[in-house]
């Protein structure tokens, strides 16, 4: 899911596992969350959230500069 202009979050079941960052050269870093109550980062976690980031990039543009886009886009 995308959390900003450059990151994107790594969700399972409504909790955090991980942030990931991107700079667009290929390379994909990610920030782990400190598991609470025993739980923990699976191995397939780790690979889905990088295959995602790596194959789609991370983070998003604001939904306002989307729409400045499209409108501008329209105009003649």
């Amino acid at each position: 899911m995308p959390d900003s202009l450059g990151t994107s979050r790594l969700l399972r079941d409504g909790r955090l596992l991980g942030v990931f960052t991107s700079t667009g050269d290929g390379t994909v870093g990610a920030e782990w969350q400190e598991p609470k109550s025993g739980e923990r980062v699976e191995p397939h976690d780790a690979a889905v959230g990088y295959a995602l980031a790596a194959a789609f990039g991370t983070g998003a543009e604001p939904m306002w500069k989307l729409m400045l886009n499209a409108l501008l886009e329209m105009w003649p």
